[in-house]
């Protein structure tokens, strides 16, 4: 819990420096990662995870959130030649 804790305030600190808050649904998608962090999941696979928890978070939502925490280092976009790229933390265990 305390490593989630820390990579929450380092990832609302991120998100600070450009003029973007931790939203519920961006503090929801992140839950999805820590829960979900051995493995691989595509936008879609989010989206769905995502909406057992909160019917109402749209897969635009989930596109939007994806893009900025890939632009700001949060996650990384990794594409296994299947049609679909699938995200995971930076700096997690595994390297590609």
């Amino acid at each position: 819990m305390a490593m989630r804790n820390t990579r929450l305030n380092d990832i609302k600190e991120k998100l600070a420096a450009r003029d973007y808050r931790l939203t519920p649904q961006r503090e929801l998608i992140l839950e999805i990662f820590v829960e979900n962090s051995d493995h691989h999941l595509s936008a879609e696979e989010i989206y769905d995870l995502i909406r057992q928890k909160n019917p109402d978070i749209g897969l635009a939502t989930v596109y939007r959130t994806l893009e900025l925490l890939e632009d700001l280092k949060v996650i990384q976009s990794i594409n296994f030649g299947v049609g679909c790229a699938r995200y995971e933390f930076t700096g997690d265990r595994h390297h590609h």
